[in-house]
């Protein structure tokens, strides 16, 4: 069983590339060890219809694959705080590729610096 979701993000690569090395050094437990966090790619050919789709205008989308599916519960936490760091303005997170996965409540991202 694979658990994988992906983020859809209104960031340009560049600003979303360093959020995830953020995430990365924040909490390598949850990003490294538990998840394998993918680099931001583009979009692909339609990937920004498939966006808008989910209700966000994305310029990259990165990937969040769970490990081992016995770590599901701390799964939730983990992907919340992306949610926190990119804001949920700027990142839609889908589980499947097919459904949102919403973030609990809204987040205004953080000052990375």
């Amino acid at each position: 069983m694979s658990i994988s979701y992906t983020g859809h993000c209104a960031f340009p690569k560049g600003e979303a590339q360093y959020r995830i090395d953020h995430l990365r050094r924040a909490r390598p437990d949850w990003f490294i060890d538990m998840h394998r966090l993918t680099d931001a790619s583009d979009l692909g050919p339609f990937g920004a219809q498939i966006a808008r789709e989910f209700g966000i205008e994305a310029k990259c989308v990165f990937g969040i694959h769970l490990l081992n599916k016995d770590w599901l519960e701390q799964s939730r936490d983990a992907v919340e705080f992306v949610y926190e760091v990119f804001g949920t303005d700027t990142l839609v997170i889908t589980f499947g590729n097919d459904s949102v996965r919403e973030a609990l409540r809204s987040y205004p991202g953080v000052e990375i610096g």
